[in-house]
């Protein structure tokens, strides 16, 4: 069970992030903060980087390269139940990373616009939102991030063009969590993304 002692926890802030390094860094505090909130819990999260193959697989499996962020979260943490599900690289987890269409089946059932299906068609889903159909995706070839929501329009708003940055946003959302000051970690949120976009994932 990872664990962090009192004075370890991040303070609920942005931090800053110069490289990848750093950013592992505060990725590696903030999960195990959340997990030792969770100790003894089932659900707790614990850290298995993924094999190199099995990303080189997970590749071949959905057609495209991972974005790089995501490739080099999942080589160094894999897939994690956190306030999010971060989906496997591996086909047999319960939630692998896969094209949207595939990962919800019921989007023939939206009735999109031409290019609304045609962005569709180009999502990979890469985080399950709390398993309410509501999904991130990466695209295929820019790599941007999409939130898809399965029941509301659009079905599809763009999140940032980097998958860290969302990455960034879930840490800052579970911190709040474990600081049980979710009130100031969405404002935190809204001042870099947004109130729209922010409520549209959270509400």
């Amino acid at each position: 069970m990872m664990g962090v002692e009192n004075e370890d926890l991040p303070p609920l802030c942005w931090p800053d992030l110069p490289d990848a390094s750093a950013r592992s860094n505060w990725y590696r505090l903030v999960i195990a903060a959340y997990a030792d909130s969770w100790e003894g819990h089932p659900s707790a999260p614990r850290i298995a980087p993924a094999p190199e193959a099995s990303i080189a697989e997970c590749e071949a499996r959905i057609g495209c390269e991972l974005p790089e962020g995501l490739a080099r979260y999942h080589r160094e943490f894999g897939a994690l139940g956190l306030s999010e599900t971060l989906c496997s690289v591996s086909p047999e987890g319960s939630e692998p990373i896969q094209p949207l269409i595939d990962a919800y089946p019921g989007l023939a059932e939206r009735e999109l616009s031409e290019e609304e299906q045609a962005l569709a068609e180009q999502m990979v889903a890469f985080s399950d939102y709390l398993g309410n159909g509501n999904m991130f995706c990466f695209h295929r070839e820019t790599k941007a991030v999409w939130y898809f929501d399965h029941d509301a329009d659009p079905a599809l708003t763009l999140f940032s063009a980097h998958v860290p940055d969302y990455l960034d946003a879930l840490m800052l959302k579970m911190l709040a969590e474990v600081h049980d000051e979710e009130e100031k970690g969405e404002a935190l949120l809204v001042e870099k993304f947004g109130k729209a976009l922010v409520r549209k994932w959270m509400y």
